[in-house]
This record gives C-alpha cells, sequence and structure tokens, in this order.
C-alpha cells in the first residue's frame, strides 16, 4: 500500500508525488497488521498496533454497544477469527494522512464455523460457498497506534439464524466481491485527486440530498450494493430519485465525513456519519454511519459502489428478531 499525504517537502513517493514518510510507515504498519490479525489470528500483530483504550464501535446488528479496552475488543473480535475457517483475501487498503487513519476492505472465502461448531442449521441457508465482506476503518493516533475502530460486514449464516426473522434476508443479492480485486496502477496525482474530489461530492449528495451533483460523477453503468440487507441500485437515475425519496422526509442536522484514496488501484474510501430526523420520528432523531467503497471506471466516473450502513431503527424492528441490549459476540 502507498500511501499519500497532501503536505509538502516531507519525501517523493511513487509516481512523483510528496508523502508524510513517517505517517506513511504508521498507517502501513497498522495495515499490515490488522491483515495478519483477520488473515491468521494473529494476536501478536493486534497488540502490536492497538492503544491500551482502542474503542471499538458498534454496528447496531453484532454489536450493539461500543467497547474500550484492548484486551476486550482482541477477546471480542477474536470471538469471529477462532470460530472459523476461512480463505483471507485483501481486497483494498486507502490511506488517509489528514485523517490519520487506514481503509481496509477484506473478503473472506469458503467460510465455514469450525469442527464442533453450530447445529448444521446454519450451512441449510448456503450453497457450501459462504463468504463475508467487511469494511473497517481504523483511527490512528500520533504514536502510531490504533485508537478506534469502524466496522461493518456481511453476516455470517449463523449470524443471520440468530439475528434476522427471516435468515435468508439478503442471499438474493449476487455480487462477487473479487471483482472488485485489482487492478493495480501507476498513481498519478491527477487521477488521485479526480478520484477523492469525487468521493467528496458523494458524500455530499447524501449529506444534502441534491441529487443533481451525480450528474458529473456517476457512470452511465453505475450501481450501488448494500451487502448486507441485500439492497442494489442500477443506474443514476434510479440513484437519484431514492435519494430524492429519502430527503423527502429527512432532515439532516449533523454529521461527518473522512475520505481516502488507494493510490495504486481505482478506488476511494468514505466513513461518513449522519445526524438527523425522518417524518413522525422521536425526538432523538437518527444517528448512524457507513464505510463506503467507491470504485472507479476508466473515465474516472464512479461505476459501482459497495456500501456498508447501520440499520436504520425501522430496520432493526422490522427485520431482527431483537434489538440487542448488549454488545454481540462475534464480528
Amino acid at each position: 500500500m502507498t500511501v499519500r499525504a497532501e503536505q509538502k517537502g516531507k519525501g517523493v513517493g511513487r509516481g512523483g508525488y510528496p508523502i508524510d514518510e513517517e505517517k506513511s510507515k504508521q498507517l502501513k504498519l497498522v495495515a499490515d497488521k490488522m491483515d495478519a490479525f483477520f488473515a491468521h489470528n494473529d494476536e501478536a500483530a493486534f497488540d502490536a498496533v492497538a492503544s491500551t483504550d482502542i474503542t471499538l464501535h458498534g454496528d447496531l446488528l453484532i454489536l450493539d454497544n461500543d467497547l474500550s479496552g484492548a484486551d476486550r475488543v482482541k477477546q471480542t473480535l477474536g470471538l469471529y477469527t477462532k470460530a472459523y475457517d476461512y480463505k483471507h483475501e485483501n481486497i483494498a487498503h486507502g490511506a488517509d494522512i489528514d485523517g490519520g487513519s487506514v481503509f481496509h476492505f477484506w473478503l473472506h472465502q469458503d467460510l465455514k464455523k469450525k469442527e464442533g461448531g453450530g447445529d448444521g442449521k446454519a450451512e441449510e441457508l448456503t450453497d457450501g460457498t459462504a463468504t463475508k465482506a467487511a469494511l473497517w476503518r481504523y483511527v490512528v493516533g500520533d504514536n502510531g497506534k490504533v485508537t478506534d475502530i469502524y466496522f461493518l460486514t456481511q453476516l455470517t449464516p449463523d449470524e443471520k439464524l440468530s439475528m434476522f426473522t427471516d435468515p435468508k434476508l439478503g442471499s438474493d443479492l449476487k455480487f462477487d466481491v473479487m471483482d472488485f480485486k485489482g487492478p493495480t496502477i501507476e498513481p498519478e496525482d491527477n487521477r488521485m485527486s479526480s478520484m477523492l474530489d469525487s468521493a467528496k461530492i458523494f458524500s455530499e449528495i447524501w449529506e444534502t440530498g441534491n441529487s443533481s451533483l451525480a450528474d458529473n460523477i456517476l457512470s452511465k453503468n453505475f450501481k450501488e450494493i448494500a451487502p448486507i440487507f441485500g439492497n442494489k441500485i442500477e443506474g443514476p437515475e434510479k440513484f437519484k430519485s431514492t435519494i430524492d425519496g429519502l430527503f423527502s422526509n429527512y432532515t439532516r442536522t449533523g454529521g461527518m465525513s473522512a475520505f481516502a484514496v488507494d493510490p495504486d488501484s481505482n478506488k476511494a474510501f468514505i466513513h461518513w456519519e449522519s445526524k438527523g430526523k425522518m417524518s413522525g420520528d422521536g425526538p432523538d432523531g437518527i444517528s448512524l454511519y457507513g464505510l463506503n467503497m467507491l470504485i472507479f471506471d476508466s473515465y474516472g466516473l464512479v461505476e459501482t459502489v459497495v456500501g456498508f450502513r447501520q440499520p436504520l431503527p425501522n430496520e432493526r424492528v422490522k427485520y431482527m428478531k431483537k434489538v440487542p441490549e448488549k454488545a454481540g459476540a462475534a464480528v
């Protein structure tokens, strides 16, 4: 993973653009260590980059509440890595120097409970090819240690059985995450700046409801895939009508966004948080976050978005057997 910075005069990386070499090394180390943890359950790799007061932020599906403390977070994540056999594929990384964070998209193929785990019911939901795609953001402090982890993932068949009233929810959505691995391309400042600008515009669409902004950044072959609930939007006009429909009864009152670009490929990343109020919603309104990976075509237009987000309150009531009261048992 090559890391690009906006700061000038701190070294030169591939493609001739400046990088902050010290921060680059920190973020590269975090990316490598967290990849090793998820690939091989390498707890020493996790320990090497986790701060003592690290916080794992709940996704409102598997983990309802935030967890803090290195040992507690490692134990919770380990409930998944120790329970399953899988083939780990690192799909993409993106680093945000200014925000001090790393985005990490991975895929687990041939996913199955280890021998002796489960009762066989989960296997009945698949054709033997269960997979789990996940998107993560690791926020890194000045000392190079991870202070916060945000995550959103596809659910395993076991998790769907335990959480959803319909354990086949989302199963109709067919897409191959391996199609998103690569290509490796030579980094260029103009291309990277363009991808970053498009990511910010895409985020602005969701922040403001101004669907007309999509006209300048979306490919005619655009599609947005939502792996958690199995939703799919195809075509720019369908996307714009979705935005218009949402904002006809939603008012955004606050939030934030963070961005990163993979300089070696055709991908950008967004972490967004939104606070708002739906028509008829309670006084506390809605607060949720999402993680997106944007994939660009050869013309520099957004062709595919893989979009993960926390469930809305009405979705939790509609789809879940019960709203969790405490942190879940696996990631």
